[in-house]
């Protein structure tokens, strides 16, 4: 299958790096030239001159540019006579009908991967404008599936979607960052306190996935009366820390929606 990729940042390197076995031919651009030297003797990768080259050379394009500079990309796709491709865009808050219409052309696909998808992890959000064909759903699905679970979603929701996987790794980093950084402060070092948080963390999500249980079961079955679990608990509750953490993630989806 060719594939073009227009934009080589960390997103399209993504998909280049994932998506590429012996059934693809990888068609790439950068508007910075020494970004993507590396791969001009990469097998089944080809450098294009321009974006047109990309675009005719291919049967899905991935525009993986920052969203700034998407109205400059679908302009140059718009004046391209060509109408056979499919357009894959990585854009946050550009929506399917903006695309259409910068891009003058009538098939377009939205997915939302994340930094984890680069190890097969987490989740890619999906959507797809109403020209695009059941064959082409399952063929676009099934060339995903390297980056991991791909969950079709209403466009509507996407949005919020980017704010829950897109900028979730940032805020999980946060918080363990913050739990590692209260190990440290109660004596232990740096290295042990990583591997101690890490493995509480990774360990609880099993547990959660393997008992079945609600979050909220789970901290009953660890809290005692009077005890050690429910005062970090209760002190949790006073900071309003819950409530910090919804307002962080209004916040960040109130921003991604003025893009």
């Amino acid at each position: 299958m060719k594939l073009g990729i227009i934009g080589i940042g960390n997103i399209g390197s993504m998909l280049l790096e994932i998506l590429q076995n012996e059934e693809h031919d990888f068609y790439i651009i950068d508007k910075n030239r020494e970004k993507i030297k590396k791969y001009e003797k990469k097998c089944r990768v080809k450098i294009g001159e321009n974006i047109e080259d990309i675009y005719s050379n291919s049967k899905y394009i991935f525009v993986t540019v920052k969203p700034k500079d998407m109205d400059d990309v679908l302009n140059e796709i718009s004046k391209i006579d060509n109408d056979n491709a499919v357009i894959i865009s990585t854009a946050a808050g550009k929506s399917l009908n903006e695309i259409l219409k910068k891009s003058n052309k009538k098939n377009v696909i939205r997915i939302m991967p994340t930094i984890i998808s680069k190890i097969g992890k987490g989740i890619t959000a999906i959507t797809f404008n109403n020209s695009i064909k059941s064959d082409v759903k399952e063929e676009v699905i099934s060339m995903l599936r390297p980056l991991g679970e791909i969950m079709e979603i209403d466009e509507k929701k996407f949005d919020a979607f980017t704010i829950l996987n897109s900028s979730g790794p940032a805020f999980a980093a946060y918080i363990l960052e913050s739990y590692i950084e209260g190990a440290i402060n109660i004596g232990f070092n740096v290295e042990d306190a990583k591997e101690i948080i890490l493995k509480t963390f990774e360990g609880t999500i099993e547990f959660i996935k393997k008992e079945n249980i609600e979050l909220s079961q789970l901290k009953y079955r660890v809290s005692s009366p009077g005890g050690v679990t429910i005062k970090g608990l209760y002190e949790l509750e006073q900071k309003s820390v819950k409530g910090a953490i919804m307002k962080s993630l209004y916040e960040a989806y109130l921003k991604n929606n003025k893009f």
